[in-house]
């Protein structure tokens, strides 16, 4: 009876012990059946104590980055680390920091400029940084759209425009757009209605199909992605079709997968396990 007593306590006890959610990045090379080998990466880990996500991939003087949101389970900031040919990466440094909490740090190039485009959720707005000296000190330059909790925005050009999609209410797609960035930036008449459909990474182009990863929320926040690619967009219209569903099943233990990556030379993604805080500093990505 003493024994039993015991092993129901131990049992109450482990139950009580407070969980996180963990995330990593998992890096590969970009080249045959990418999407048929995910199981097969190099993991960035992130140390005890913190956790690495929304990996966003740029290529700079032929240099790759990842971008990603480096969280200390109090504020986020925006680190990288650099990628030699092989995927082998260097010590993670600070890209950006804010009073506020920083994540999905959206990188692109433009008129020989580097701009960031960061969530800044608890701002209430999509704002616009450059690279005053790239990649560690960046500036802020304007704000493109205010009045809401924007999560997940990316910032691309197509057909004439700049297009800002984002989104709010966790997952329902907002879209702006601007003949050029300095412009105001105008809502789609997409915002009128409730399409889901919040980004899981930047657009890329492959095949001449313009591609747009996508987070699956009906099994709960960030738990899968789907890569979409856009066939209609103009000021008017909007139209998307699912090509590839990307589910946490790529590594063990996964219990989410949110942010995809892609570029020429490589593909990054990140996983998300939930530990017991005892379990923190034994992190693995397999």
């Amino acid at each position: 009876m003493k024994i039993l007593v015991i092993f129901c306590l131990m049992v109450t006890l482990l139950s009580a012990e407070e969980k996180r959610s963990k995330y990593f990045i998992a890096i590969k090379k970009n080249e045959d059946a990418v999407l048929d080998t995910l199981t097969s990466y190099i993991p960035l880990l992130p140390p005890k104590g913190k956790f690495y996500a929304d990996p966003i991939l740029f290529k700079h003087k032929g240099v790759n980055y990842i971008f990603f949101e480096d969280f200390d389970y109090k504020k986020g900031i925006i680190s990288y680390v650099r990628l030699d040919d092989k995927g082998h990466f260097s010590s993670p440094q600070k890209a950006l920091e804010l009073p506020i909490h920083l994540s999905f740090p959206h990188v692109f190039e433009e008129g020989g400029e580097i701009y960031m485009t960061p969530e800044t959720y608890d701002a209430h707005e999509v704002a616009l940084f450059r690279a005053r000296s790239f990649p560690n000190e960046w500036e802020k330059v304007r704000v493109l759209i205010k009045g809401a909790p924007f999560a997940d925005p990316i910032l691309f050009k197509h057909n004439g425009y700049y297009w800002l999609f984002t989104a709010v209410s966790m997952d329902k797609l907002c879209i702006y757009y601007a003949p050029h960035l300095e412009a105001e930036f105008k809502p789609h008449p997409i915002n009128y209605r409730h399409v889901l459909g919040r980004n899981a990474g930047q657009v890329y182009q492959t095949g001449g199909r313009l591609i747009r990863p996508t987070m699956d929320c009906r099994g709960g926040y960030g738990k899968s992605m789907i890569l979409k690619e856009i066939l209609v967009l103009d000021p008017y219209r909007f139209q998307e079709r699912e090509l590839f569903y990307i589910g946490p099943n790529w590594a063990p233990h996964l219990d989410g997968t949110h942010t995809y990556s892609q570029n020429e030379d490589f593909v990054v993604y990140d996983g998300r396990r939930t530990i017991f805080l005892s379990e923190d500093g034994e992190y693995s990505a397999h």
